[in-house]
């Protein structure tokens, strides 16, 4: 999530002559070094806020300062070996690459290495596809997004939503209250619908949007729309369902025809079912990967389980942790909703960035300058982070970029399935100027307090951790510590420029 008091620094433009040697002699490490490497959803936190803060700290060093890239070149490399990471890592300057390096396998069995261009599933990214799409009909007239989603619906709708076919309107209400709310597109975009997120069929969850859409409609609304934030995918289902009415297209075409194509993402494509009917080449399969504390003098090294957040994840340090194991994620990538059907790359996702967001969209393929300013200007009054189906973070500009509060210095997201986590992070330090970088990755580590607890586990306990004897890093302390490398890199910076 969007972080708060850092500042970037004006970046550099000589990285790429100084990693391009570097490059050459890992590419050739690693055609012959083709074992298992994985972190995931435990560790990917880290990864995505410090090799990409420490990504962009580097290019703000002049280029005398070679030994930030080296810096840069002990980071890569510990990642690669020591924490043993598999996934792509990206970084481009104005929609320009800057470095990109794929670590790790692809597939573990065959012992397939990742490629720069392997395909990813992208998780909840759907989301700013989907806001994209809304605005792209409202600029078109056929929606007004400050207007309730129900307006457009008719007795078609019902009988596509499973409900009663003689009904003409619909009364979402607070559970203790009986007075009609109004829940509009800009609600549900910014999750301030109150629409709650429950477990769902898992059939029902790959059937049609309208299907998924008749499980939930008439449950009470967890506050008013518009006075909270709640994550829930079901905002986003009904949103979908909105531009396949709107549009007569499905999901699948409509992306395709109006977004993937004008912005030639060759290697994007939306599958709702996962690949039942079309297998994706290049897809990276995913992994879990089991870890126990090591034992000391006959001991399980002690965790607390009542210990704060903080204090528990200095107890998992590396030279502390044992791989048990490596499993396959087939069993558990069926759990997941059809709304996370996108597939693509990291190259693919940077120029989805940079066309909406760079120059503040002003010479977007996709969308007009005042709509891309909608998506990151309209965001929830509870949880202003959370704009329409995206990160943003709006704090002072660093010295000598364009005063202005209405447009955002760090638009960031991470979506994730049951095994991968894809995180994006821009810096806009200038008008003119934005920065991209990207990690993505197909593991998740567990955690395991003792080797006695990994015995014990069961994989049906996989989406209930808490339920299990296993501790599971969370991203937002990792990011945490991640952000304060970056302010002590900042410190360092500032005080050689002056």
């Amino acid at each position: 999530m969007p972080q708060t008091n850092e500042e970037l620094p004006l970046v550099n433009a000589s990285l790429q002559q100084q990693l391009s040697s570097y490059h050459e002699r890992q590419r050739t490490r690693q055609q012959h070094h083709h074992r298992a490497r994985t972190v995931g959803r435990a560790a990917v936190g880290f990864l995505a806020a410090s090799l990409l803060t420490l990504l962009l700290v580097t290019l703000s060093w002049p280029a005398q300062h070679n030994e930030r890239a080296l810096e840069l070149h002990t980071l890569l490399d510990a990642y690669e070996h020591a924490k043993n990471f598999s996934g792509v890592v990206r970084l481009s300057r104005n929609g320009e690459k800057q470095l990109q390096q794929a670590m790790g396998l692809a597939n573990v069995p065959f012992k397939q290495p990742m490629e720069e261009h392997s395909v990813f599933p992208m998780g909840a990214h759907m989301q700013l596809l989907i806001a994209v799409a809304l605005h792209q009909l409202q600029e078109r007239g056929l929606v007004d997004l400050t207007r309730s989603v129900s307006e457009h619906w008719t007795e078609e709708d019902w009988l596509a939503f499973q409900l009663e076919t003689n009904r003409t309107t619909w009364c979402p209400t607070l559970e203790t209250e009986s007075e009609c709310q109004v829940v509009t597109f800009d609600h549900l975009l910014y999750m301030g619908s109150g629409i709650g997120s429950e477990e769902t069929d898992m059939l029902k969850t790959m059937g049609a949007y309208g299907v998924q859409i008749g499980t939930f409609l008439d449950k009470p609304l967890a506050f008013n729309p518009g006075t909270n934030y709640k994550f829930s995918n079901e905002n986003y289902v009904l949103l979908a369902y909105m531009v396949e009415k709107l549009s007569q297209l499905t999901m699948q075409e409509y992306l395709q025809q109006h977004i993937f194509q004008p912005l030639g993402l060759k290697r994007t494509t939306f599958d709702p079912f996962h690949g039942a009917i079309d297998v994706r080449h290049a897809q990276v399969d995913q992994y879990v990967q089991f870890y126990a504390l090591r034992q000391l003098n006959g001991s399980d090294i002690a965790v607390n389980s009542n210990s704060n957040s903080s204090s528990r994840s200095k107890v998992v340090d590396e030279k502390h942790l044992h791989l048990m194991s490596t499993g396959s994620c087939a069993i558990y990538e069926g759990r997941v909703n059809r709304l996370d059907g996108l597939l693509s790359t990291a190259k693919d996702m940077h120029k989805l960035y940079t066309d909406l967001f760079h120059e503040q969209g002003h010479h977007s393929k996709l969308l007009q300058a005042h709509s891309i300013a909608q998506i990151v200007q309209t965001r929830n009054p509870v949880y202003p982070a959370f704009g329409q189906g995206i990160g943003v973070d709006y704090k002072e500009q660093p010295k000598g970029a364009v005063k202005t509060s209405k447009w955002p210095t760090k638009i960031t997201f991470c979506g994730s399935t049951a095994c991968s986590t894809t995180c994006m992070a821009m810096q806009i330090p200038l008008a003119n100027l934005s920065i991209v970088a990207s990690a993505f990755t197909n593991n998740v580590r567990l955690y395991f307090s003792s080797i006695d607890a990994f015995d014990a586990y069961k994989p049906r306990k996989f989406f209930k951790m808490e339920k299990a004897n296993a501790m599971e890093k969370k991203d937002d302390e990792v990011n945490a510590f991640a952000w304060s490398l970056l302010q002590v890199f900042l410190r360092v910076y500032t005080a050689l420029d002056d």
